[in-house]
C-alpha cells in the first residue's frame, strides 16, 4: 500500500511527508473524487493491501514496501537520490538483503556487499519518455543481477484521456508526472 492508497482509506491529510507540504484544496477533492470513483470491490482489495512484504528466494530475504514508515506509521525522511549511506538509514530496522521500494519516481540501484536497494523509478510517470521503466531481479545461487528494463508506453494516449476525463487537478497530475 503506497500513500496514494492510504488516503483513499484513511483520507487525505492536510498536511504530507516530512517536508510538511500543505496539501491543497485540489488535491482534496481529487482524493474525493478518486475514492467516489472506484468500485466497492476495489476499494476493498486497496484496504487488504499490505504496508509491507518480506519473503525469501534462494536464500535471500526481500523486503518490498512503497516506501519505508517510522515507528509511528508514518513516511521516513523524503530523499529522491538515496545514496547507499542513506538506504541503510532508512532501512536500518528492517533485516533483509534486498530492498525493494518506491514512491519517489527516481530509478535507485544501491549494492553493498550485503545490502541491495532497489527503486525501479516510475512505472506510470513517463516524464518526457514514451516508455516505462521496470526491474526484473534474478536471484540464482547467491549471484543477484538487476535487469533493467522499459516497455512502451503510449504517453499521448494517456495524456488525451486524462484531459476527456478532467478530474480534479488533472492539470497539475499533467505537469508532475509528464511535464506539461
Amino acid at each position: 500500500m503506497g500513500n496514494r492508497e492510504r488516503y483513499l482509506i484513511e483520507g487525505m491529510p492536510k498536511i504530507v511527508h516530512d517536508e510538511k507540504i500543505k496539501v491543497s484544496e485540489e488535491e482534496l477533492e481529487k482524493n474525493k473524487w478518486i475514492k467516489n470513483n472506484l468500485s466497492k470491490n476495489s476499494l476493498e482489495y486497496i484496504e487488504s493491501l499490505p504496508r509491507d512484504f518480506y519473503f525469501k528466494v534462494e536464500g535471500k530475504t526481500i523486503y518490498i514496501t512503497h516506501y519505508p514508515l517510522d515507528n509511528n506509521g508514518n513516511f521516513k525522511k523524503h530523499i529522491k537520490n538515496a545514496n547507499i549511506e542513506e538506504n541503510n538509514c532508512m532501512f536500518k530496522e528492517v533485516d533483509a538483503d534486498i530492498y525493494l521500494y518506491g514512491h519517489t519516481h527516481k530509478k535507485i540501484l544501491n549494492k553493498s556487499e550485503d545490502k541491495l536497494y532497489i527503486n525501479p523509478g516510475a512505472l506510470g510517470c513517463p516524464g518526457n519518455t514514451n516508455f516505462a521503466p521496470y526491474i526484473i531481479l534474478e536471484i540464482n545461487n547467491n549471484n543477484i543481477k538487476c535487469k533493467e528494463l522499459k516497455c512502451s508506453y503510449n504517453k499521448e494516449k494517456v495524456i488525451k484521456e486524462i484531459k476527456n476525463e478532467a478530474f480534479p487537478g488533472y492539470k497539475n497530475v499533467l505537469k508532475l508526472f509528464y511535464n506539461l
